[in-house]
């Protein structure tokens, strides 16, 4: 049988047609594997590449930070380093970066920063001291820093400070000790910030301007131990902590009950310590002054020959044996004969039994004191013509006054 020659045109183009598709394909997955292969082997070499590359980079930083440290860690410690003496010249007021930089320049450190970042971090106060020093790259940071520094003096001195010292008698004394210098006890007495109550009190209300000395009244007389090389603010804090153990709270209350401030019964304290010939005398000493100043329609003036003795030995560095007439015209707020009232602050740092006089006068109506040489003892009287009295008859019975006769209220002195 023939077969239909439109069958025979119809089948044969897409039978020819789907063979070849299928040959391409099949040529097509045979060929796949082997490109797959060759990108998989690449990308490993790139990655065993990459990661030496990265190995010898990282153990490079690692020699390169090693020897870095080490070669830091030897400047600080000093581990191998050359022992040959150099001469360097500190000058006056020179700064850590001064100085680390003399050093940099002279070969006995090789990092500056680091010097700096060092002194800092051991809280170095960075005050050299001036001078011509010979040193050595053997030294270490710790001792090139302390090279430059005042030597420390080793040692403790028991100091007993008497009842009724002045500020300026303190201070001599603890320089005669070898503690400190002068110009640094007056400038931490007049500036360094104190945390005490009574500071503050005494800043708050408005202390005197002409106030000799700030902390006049609170360094405590009593025996303490210094550090030969103590600081100056640490010899006074230690004065100021004794005070404040000393000066309780009941005593502060006391005050208030009086109507004063601490800082003006600390005043009164200390004029009574300089006034009176003896400790057994506070408190009737302390009578005549609180008399007077519950009285100032009568008795405006306080007329304590210690005051004047006391700016008179200030001024002049060397307190009188007596008051003279003259010294009783001395113009200063301090002279209780000239100007009312108390002085603009205390004139000693008195006793314990001197504050406990002032807080507890015994009761009497007595305004006016007077040491008899004569008879060595001190007379007290409630009129202007009895306290005269004595003193005329002190005169009788005395040429002149012996060279330790007590200085005592008013008028030791007749006009």
């Amino acid at each position: 049988m023939r077969t239909k020659p439109t069958e025979l045109s119809s089948q044969t183009p897409y039978t020819a047609n789907t063979a070849a598709k299928a040959a391409i394909e099949a040529k097509k997955q045979k060929k796949e594997p082997a490109y797959a292969g060759s990108d998989e082997g690449g990308n490993t070499v790139v990655s065993v590449i990459k990661a030496v590359i990265y190995i010898i980079f990282i153990l490079v930083i690692s020699v390169f930070i090693s020897i870095t440290v080490i070669a830091v860690a030897n400047d600080i410690y000093a581990f191998v380093k050359s022992d040959e003496v150099v001469e360097i010249t500190i000058p006056e007021y020179a700064t850590l970066t001064e100085v680390s930089e003399i050093l940099y320049k002279n070969d006995i450190i090789k990092y500056p920063a680091v010097f700096r970042l060092y002194a800092v971090k051991e809280h170095d106060s960075g005050e050299f001291l001036a001078g011509t020093y010979s040193v050595t790259p053997m030294m270490n940071y710790d001792t090139l820093l302390a090279e430059f520094k005042e030597k420390p003096v080793s040692g403790v001195a028991r100091i007993t400070i008497p009842e009724g010292y002045t500020t300026d008698e303190i201070i001599n004394l603890m320089v005669a000790n070898g503690i400190g210098t002068r110009e640094g006890y007056v400038d931490v007495i007049q500036n360094y910030d104190f945390d005490y109550w009574f500071l503050d009190e005494l800043e708050a209300s408005g202390r005197a301007a002409n106030r000799l000395y700030r902390l006049d009244g609170y360094l405590f007389p009593d025996t303490y131990d210094f550090y030969l090389n103590s600081r100056e603010e640490v010899v006074i804090d230690k004065l100021l902590r004794r005070f404040n153990q000393i000066f309780t709270k009941e005593y502060r209350d006391q005050c208030a009950v009086f109507g004063y401030t601490v800082d003006e019964m600390i005043t009164l304290a200390s004029m009574i310590e300089k006034e009176a010939a003896s400790p057994s005398e506070f408190f009737l000493v302390s009578s005549v002054f609180h008399n007077r100043l519950n009285n100032p329609w009568t008795f405006p003036k306080l007329e304590s020959d210690a005051t004047v003795l006391y700016i008179i030995a200030h001024d002049k560095g060397e307190r009188p044996k007596t008051v003279t007439p003259e010294d009783l015209q001395y113009d200063t707020l301090y002279n209780t004969y000239k100007y009312e009232g108390l002085p603009p602050g205390p004139i000693a740092n008195p006793s314990a039994s001197a504050m406990l006089a002032s807080l507890s006068p015994v009761s009497s109506n007595y305004y006016y004191f007077y040491y008899m040489s004569s008879k060595g003892r001190t007379v007290y009287s409630s009129t202007k013509t009895e306290h005269d009295a004595y003193i005329a008859q002190d005169k009788q019975n005395t040429q002149q006054p012996t060279a330790d006769q007590p200085q005592t209220g008013d008028p030791t002195i007749a006009p």
